[in-house]
């Protein structure tokens, strides 16, 4: 009897354990304002490759809301009603009638989203860059930050350094799970990335180029997690779609401890 009473609270604390692990798929994509390969615009393209992959959470960068080069769609909105995902749009600057920055889907329920201005150092003017930034409640009410960022494109690195550093800052102390994904513009080795890893994890560290999308030479697309105790990397691949846009999408799949 106490040997089955035994076997049986083991069994049960196993599954409790098991409980505990919370799976998140996370996809990012700079979707080049919805601009294929071909030079078209084609929202579509991009919502396809989203419901082919069935994230929980989506990064996206270079999103146009309104705007009159994508004829005033808001391309979020858009986005939201063919998968059915909850938005959330941070505006980086005004641009041809609307607005321009970075957007986020999700399946689950956001608490609070806030835009993240990042910092430019250089005197040269350059693009506003932001990141967005939202808490979800996964099944079981426990909370999780995630970031959709977009760092500087220009040369040299001082503005991604520092915008780098943000981040990293910005995210030191926080008691509660992160995940910031994105085009950061910079290779692996940079100072920049290496910036963002003094804090953060990269789960897609095995991964090789994602830019550009016909013919990858580059790796400039990430998903990153921290603090890294609480997650496992249980997958990571860029998704072979070469002309929805100039950036080919990322997907890691990931278990929060």
């Amino acid at each position: 009897m106490k040997r089955l009473l035994l076997i049986t609270v083991v069994c049960l604390t196993g599954l409790s354990l098991t409980a505990q692990v919370q799976k998140v798929k996370v996809l990012t994509y700079n979707i080049h304002h919805g601009e294929n390969m071909k030079g078209l615009l084609d929202l579509q393209g991009i919502a396809n490759v989203i419901l082919a992959t069935n994230p929980d959470l989506v990064a996206l960068q270079e999103v146009d809301s309104a705007t009159q080069r994508t004829k005033n769609t808001d391309q979020l909105k858009e986005l939201a009603a063919i998968t059915g995902m909850y938005t959330y749009f941070a505006k980086a600057m005004n641009f041809d009638g609307g607005g321009y920055g970075t957007g986020i889907l999700s399946r689950f329920p956001i608490t609070e989203a806030i835009t993240l201005p990042l910092p430019s150092v250089t005197k040269e003017e350059v693009e506003p860059r932001v990141a967005g930034i939202i808490t979800v409640k996964l099944p079981g009410d426990s909370l999780l930050h995630f970031v959709s960022a977009h760092l500087d494109a220009e040369r040299p690195a001082a503005n991604r350094i520092a915008q780098a550093n943000h981040l990293a800052a910005y995210f030191k102390e926080t008691k509660t799970p992160v995940i910031l994904a994105g085009d950061f513009n910079a290779p692996p080795a940079s100072k920049e990335i290496k910036a963002l890893k003094t804090i953060f994890t990269d789960a897609t560290q095995q991964m090789g180029p994602t830019f550009p999308a016909d013919s990858p030479r580059i790796k400039l697309d990430y998903i990153m997690v921290h603090p890294q105790s609480r997650w496992n990397v249980t997958g990571a691949r860029i998704i072979e779609e070469a002309v929805a846009s100039d950036h080919r999408p990322v997907l890691s799949e990931l278990e929060l401890k």
